[in-house]
């Protein structure tokens, strides 16, 4: 057989199973791509929800903007540190406009949320809501008549 039809046949088959980019190069990531998501943890008691996020570079509580709904908690904002006369060397933490949109484990109430940053760490604290029947929703059933 021969070894070009052998490499190909094997190419082929690593695409089917790990994806069609297996052997593509791995892009350089843009700003857009990597500064979406910090790193978020996410705790929680009996009676409430708890989500820390690193953000080291905010420099303002008007840089970062945290929106609540009853599933889904949204913080986005921008982080830099502010070193005018140097060169950026090395990057591991990004920097710039971020958004992040975080499913929370089960419903909470939209009010009180409380949230504080403290040594780079951005901590929501959500209550719970654990009403009987919160988790659902009546659906009206129109009825068509042809």
């Amino acid at each position: 057989m021969d070894t070009w039809k052998q490499m190909m046949d094997w190419k082929r088959m690593a695409e089917e199973y790990f994806g069609d980019q297996f052997f593509a190069p791995n892009p350089a990531p843009s700003s857009e791509i990597r500064n979406e998501n910090p790193l978020c943890n996410i705790y929680e008691t009996a009676q409430e929800i708890c989500c820390v996020l690193a953000l080291p570079g905010l420099n303002r509580t008007d840089d970062v903007e945290v929106l609540v709904d009853p599933f889904k908690l949204t913080i986005q904002g921008k982080l830099s540190i502010p070193l005018d006369s140097y060169r950026l060397n090395t990057e591991e933490f990004q920097l710039g406009e971020f958004k992040r949109e975080i499913t929370l484990p089960e419903r909470v109430h939209q009010d009180p949320v409380q949230a504080h940053y403290r040594k780079g760490l951005l901590f929501i604290r959500m209550l719970k809501d654990t009403r009987p029947g919160a988790n659902q929703r009546k659906v009206n059933l129109h009825w068509v008549q042809e």
